[in-house]
């Protein structure tokens, strides 16, 4: 038993020294143009998808099916999230070519979170990936009215994205 105490004990010093290494002579690349190797990217998304599918058990949905919700989640969509998550046919801005991770394309796919999901990324966040925490600057209400937006997003066309633009912003080119 002491045998297997003290070689715990030496696997365990080692494994803390590795990381202590690692951290303080740099060997890790924090720039956003170096792509991580692929245990990395496995590493970081699992830890990010399981933290995100934890913390939003909480979160109860309102109807997201009310007037007016998708007109508003549209506006503050275009306003704040399309210049790094693109709108349907569009460019990928320079801003968005240099975040890594990639900021997903909402309007392809997003269909494996759930609204709550969605509402906890919107309203928290996420470290170390571009993406803000919109709770100090909207309500509640504004961040679930982009929840709704988000969720019919791909299912809308370039020409459906451009006609809702246009009517709800007549006078903007």
């Amino acid at each position: 038993m002491k045998v297997i105490a003290i070689t715990l004990g030496i696997i365990i010093a080692l494994a803390v020294l590795s990381v202590l290494t690692v951290i303080y002579t740099g060997a890790f690349n924090v720039a956003t143009a170096w792509k991580d190797p692929a245990l990395v990217r496995w590493v970081l998304v699992t830890t990010r998808e399981s933290s995100i599918a934890r913390r939003a058990q909480a979160v109860q949905a309102p109807v997201l099916d009310v007037a007016n919700r998708i007109d508003n989640g549209f506006r503050t969509y275009r306003e704040m999230c399309a210049i790094c998550h693109t709108s349907p046919g569009g460019e990928v801005s320079p801003l968005a070519k240099g975040l890594n991770p990639e900021p997903p394309d909402l309007s392809k796919d997003e269909d494996h979170m759930s609204v709550a999901e969605l509402f906890w990324v919107i309203k928290n966040g996420v470290r170390m990936t571009g993406m803000p925490a919109w709770s100090p600057s909207l309500s509640d209400e504004e961040l679930w009215d982009i929840v709704a937006f988000v969720k019919v997003l791909p299912n809308m066309s370039a020409a459906d994205y451009r006609a809702l633009d246009h009517r709800l912003s007549p006078g903007r080119e």
